[in-house]
C-alpha cells in the first residue's frame, strides 16, 4: 500500500497498522526527530513462550509499514543478557545450574541440547547447528527465539546488551546514572511511589571473585571507580560470595539497574519507537519510570510507545520459566509463517490474542487468511483491513492469486483413505489444481496433520490412536463375535483391496449382525466412534501391528 493509498482510506476502513504509523509520523514531525528507530527487548531466561512474538511481531509489522510511506526506519531486537539468572526453569537440572543464579547469562554455560528444554524433533538442520554452535546459555535461548521469528518474516538487526556494555557506548550513560542519584531517586519516589534507602546506587557490578551480578551492593562512587559488595543474602535466589571491593564501572564490569538500563539503552542505540506490554504500561510502572528518565536524566525524547495486549494459550498467560504454556517456536510449528503472521497482523495491538489450538482456533485461524486473500485478489468482496493484513502477512514472494483448499476439509479429507484430495479439490474448483495449488495442497494437507494429531477437538480425529479408546467398552457381544470374525477374514484376505475388502464385510455382515452394526463395531474398536471413513480403506490404513494389537483387547474389554 502507497502513501497515498493509505490517505484514500476512510478511518473505519484502515487497518489498525496504518493508524499506528501515522500517530509515529505526526508525533516524529512534532518532535522534530529525523530518524527512526524501532526497537523491541527480551531477557533469554530460558526457553522463550509465545506471548513474546507479539512484541517482536508488532515492531517488525511497524517497521514494514514505516518502509512503504517511503521512510529507512533502523529495526534492532535487543537480548537482555547482561541480567541475572533470577529463576531456574523447570525443565534445567537444579544440582548442575543452581551454583549458577545470579550470574549474567551470558556468562552461563549452555545445558546439553537433550536437557535443555528444546522441542529439538522439530528442528531442521540447520536450526539444529545454530543451537550446537551456541557460545553460552543466553545465545541458546535466544537463537531458539529467533529461529521463531525469522520465519514468521522478522528481519530486525540483532543486539546483545553484554556487547553494548563491553563496548563502551554505554559508558557515558553509566556515569551519568551514577551522578544523578539524586534526580533518580525523586523519580522513583513520584513516578512509582517507591521509597530508596539512603545508599542506593543505580549499578550493579559482576563480581571479580563469583561472578555474579544479582548479589552485589554499590555502595559509593568517588568519579572514577564504585565500592561495592557482593552480599551472601542480598536476594533470596542467589547466594553472593562476602567480597567486597574497589572497580571502574566501565567496559562491561557491571550493568545499569533495570529501570534504569531501558532508558539508558534507548539513549545508547537512538531509539525513538518502542511499544511495551501493558504490565509494564500500566501507571507508575517501568515504562512511566523510563519515560521520566528520558525527560530529566538522558535528555532524550520519549520514545514513541504502542501498549500492546498479551498473548494468551489455552487462556492463561504463560511462563517460560514454569515450563507452562507454548513455546514460540513450537507455536510457530502450527501453521505456515504466513497463516502465522496473519494473526499478528489481523489482531489490533490493543485486543488480547486469546488462541487455543485445542479448539477450532487453527481452522479459523485458516478460514481468515482465506478470507483475506480473497478479498486481497478482488475474488470477494468484504472488510478491507482483512486484506491489508492479508498482505502485511507475505514473508519473501507474495502469495499468488490461486484456489484455496480450506483447511478444515483438507482435515478431515485426508483421513478418508478412499478418497483423492487433488480430485476432490478438483471438484470444489471447476478445473484441475495448478502446480502451486496441489504444492499449497501438500503444505496444508502437512500442518492438518499436525493438528488432528494433536489439538483437534474429538470429532475431527478419525485416525486410531495408540491405546484402546475408552468408548469400546460399549461393544455388544454380538459386536465382538462380529470382530472376532473379521479378524480371520483379514488374516485370510489380507491382500485384498480397499473396495474388495469394503465388499468382504458387507458380505460377512449379512450373515450375522448386519451392516449397521458391524460398521459401528469396527469404528468403535479403532476410532471410539461410531461413525468414520469407509472401513475397508480404514483398516487398510492402519498398521498390523496397531490392527493386530487392537483385535487382542477386545478380550479384556
Amino acid at each position: 500500500m502507497t502513501q497515498n493509498q493509505s490517505k484514500n482510506q476512510t478511518p473505519q476502513s484502515k487497518h489498525w497498522l496504518d493508524k499506528v504509523v501515522d500517530g509515529i509520523l505526526k508525533w516524529q514531525e512534532k518532535t522534530g526527530i529525523k530518524q527512526l528507530h524501532v526497537d523491541d527487548m527480551k531477557t533469554p531466561s530460558g526457553r522463550v513462550h509465545t506471548g513474546a512474538l507479539r512484541g517482536v511481531l508488532l515492531h517488525d509489522l511497524v517497521a514494514q509499514v514505516l518502509r512503504e510511506r517511503g521512510l529507512e526506519p533502523d529495526s534492532t531486537y535487543v537480548f537482555n543478557d547482561m541480567d541475572p539468572m533470577d529463576g531456574l526453569p523447570a525443565y534445567l537440572d537444579e544440582t548442575e545450574f543452581s551454583q549458577h543464579m545470579g550470574k549474567p547469562l551470558y556468562r552461563i554455560p549452555k545445558p546439553a541440547l537433550d536437557k535443555c528444554g528444546i522441542d529439538l524433533s522439530q528442528t531442521s538442520a540447520t536450526e539444529l547447528a545454530d543451537l550446537e554452535n551456541a557460545k553460552n546459555f543466553a545465545e541458546l535461548y535466544a537463537m531458539d527465539f529467533m529461529h521463531a521469528f525469522r520465519a514468521l518474516g522478522c528481519t530486525q538487526q540483532i543486539v546483545w546488551s553484554h556487547e553494548l556494555y563491553e563496548s563502551g557506548k554505554m559508558d557515558a550513560l553509566i556515569r551519568l546514572a551514577l551522578d544523578s542519584v539524586t534526580p533518580l531517586k525523586k523519580i522513583y519516589q513520584d513516578v512509582a511511589k517507591y521509597e530508596l534507602p539512603e545508599l542506593w546506587y543505580p549499578f550493579q557490578v559482576i563480581c571479580p571473585v563469583c561472578g555474579k551480578v544479582g548479589t552485589t551492593l554499590v555502595t559509593g562512587w568517588d568519579g572514577k571507580e564504585v565500592t561495592f559488595e557482593c552480599q551472601e543474602n542480598k536476594v533470596t535466589w542467589a547466594k553472593g560470595c562476602g567480597h567486597k571491593g574497589k572497580i571502574s564501572p566501565f567496559g562491561g564490569n557491571g550493568k545499569l539497574l533495570w529501570k534504569v538500563d531501558w532508558p539508558a539503552h534507548w539513549t545508547a542505540m537512538g531509539v525513538n519507537v518502542e511499544g511495551a506490554g501493558k504490565d509494564h504500561s500500566s501507571a507508575g510502572g517501568s515504562r512511566d519510570m523510563a519515560n521520566a528518565q528520558c525527560e530529566k536524566v538522558f535528555n532524550i525524547p520519549v520514545p514513541f510507545n504502542i501498549p500492546y495486549e498479551w498473548i494468551l494459550i489455552r487462556g492463561a498467560k504463560m511462563s517460560s520459566s514454569k515450563g507452562v504454556g507454548t513455546s514460540a517456536r513450537e507455536f510457530t510449528k502450527l501453521f505456515p509463517p504466513v497463516v502465522g503472521r496473519f494473526l499478528f497482523a489481523s489482531r489490533n495491538y490493543a485486543q488480547v490474542i486469546d488462541f487455543d489450538p485445542n479448539t477450532m482456533a487453527i481452522p479459523d485461524l485458516f478460514d481468515e487468511y482465506d478470507q483475506g486473500a480473497r478479498i486481497a485478489w478482488g475474488l470477494e468482496a468484504g472488510d478491507q483491513r482483512l486484506a491489508r493484513a492479508f498482505a502485511l502477512s507475505q514473508v519473501g514472494k507474495a502469495q499468488q492469486k490461486s484456489f484455496l483448499p480450506r483447511f478444515r476439509d483438507v482435515a478431515m479429507w485426508m483421513q478418508h483413505p478412499e478418497l483423492n484430495l487433488e480430485e476432490e479439490f478438483a471438484k470444489i474448483k471447476g478445473e484441475a489444481l495448478n502446480d502451486l495449488e496441489k504444492a499449497l495442497l501438500e503444505e496444508r494437507v502437512r500442518y492438518a496433520r499436525i493438528w488432528v494429531q494433536n489439538y483437534a477437538p474429538a470429532e475431527y480425529q478419525l485416525q486410531p490412536k495408540a491405546v484402546m479408546p475408552a468408548e469400546a467398552k460399549i461393544l455388544s457381544e454380538e459386536q465382538k463375535a462380529f470382530l472376532k470374525e473379521l479378524e480371520i477374514l483379514l488374516t485370510e484376505k489380507r491382500d485384498l483391496a480397499p473396495a474388495d475388502l469394503q465388499q468382504a464385510i458387507f458380505d460377512l455382515s449379512k450373515n450375522s449382525i448386519g451392516p449397521r452394526k458391524a460398521f459401528e463395531s469396527i469404528y468403535l474398536l479403532l476410532l471410539g466412534k461410531k461413525a468414520g471413513p469407509r472401513a475397508g480403506w480404514l483398516l487398510k490404513s492402519v498398521d498390523n501391528n496397531l490392527l493386530d494389537q487392537r483385535f487382542k483387547g477386545i478380550a479384556n474389554l
